[in-house]
């Protein structure tokens, strides 16, 4: 597939037919600092920090997005391809949305990732929030991995993800490469102010309304496990070493 979205969207009826698909998977989160938001409030403390949602293969994810005279989201398309790289089937994936934030300003996929902060039991949520993401190949993350593309295109974001006024976008993330949402952008935080010192885990879980179809759901969930401590105003976070990462 090329990296122009189709001339047109999708007709036909919609079939998820049996050929290779992406996995995608979540990276623990890191770079996990106590702040005070983006827009600087005084009197709070936000718990900042990045993801990184990546694709195993063995097929590219290819999304496309339309937008009808008038509206203001875009229809999204999965794209299904055989070994030719043909395109032999395609499903309606939900809607992509132009997100105006500083630090974004282009086209994201509105269902691609949620973040919860999870008590210690890992069950109880006290903080949620969906990010709907830009979908570019920002990072390699595993080139080891079967199909995976050493030399992907659409790896910066402002050419990755159209326009303010465009009618339609292709996004894709390649095998092996994944897409970083670092911690000073609007959408990467929790709101900790009142919440109690103690042990919590950061949740990143990839398509979380499992409308992109890929091989494997049952691991796009990573967590990462926080200690919040301090008094507010002042509060601080540990973060344990996770298996070979040792940095928080």
């Amino acid at each position: 597939p090329g990296v122009q979205p189709n001339a047109k969207r999708p007709a036909g009826k919609a079939t998820v037919p049996d050929v290779p698909k992406p996995d995608l998977r979540s990276l623990p989160a890191y770079g996990i600092t106590v702040s005070d938001g983006y827009e600087d409030v005084p009197g709070k403390d936000y718990l900042a920090f990045s993801a990184n949602v990546w694709n195993a293969g063995p097929a590219k994810l290819v999304v496309d997005g339309f937008r009808s005279p008038g509206k203001e989201l875009m229809d999204a398309y999965q794209y299904f391809y055989d070994a030719d790289g043909k395109q032999v089937g395609y499903t309606p994936t939900g809607t992509m949305e132009w997100d105006p934030r500083p630090g974004h300003e282009h086209w994201h996929f509105t269902d691609f990732a949620s973040y919860r902060l999870l008590k210690a039991d890992q069950k109880e949520t006290v903080r949620s929030g969906k990010e709907a993401f830009c979908l570019a190949n920002t990072d390699a993350v595993d080139y080891t991995v079967k199909n995976a593309n050493w030399h992907p295109d659409n790896t910066d974001l402002s050419t990755a993800c159209g326009q303010e006024n465009s009618i339609s976008v292709r996004e894709v993330l390649d095998v092996g490469s994944g897409d970083t949402y670092t911690q000073d952008l609007p959408g990467q935080s929790f709101d900790i102010t009142d919440l109690p010192n103690g042990t919590y885990y950061i949740q990143v879980l990839a398509n979380p309304e499992n409308r992109l179809k890929e091989t494997n759901h049952n691991n796009n969930s990573a967590l990462r496990k926080v200690v919040l401590g301090g008094k507010k105003g002042t509060r601080t976070v540990k973060v344990p070493a996770h298996h070979l990462v040792n940095a928080n």
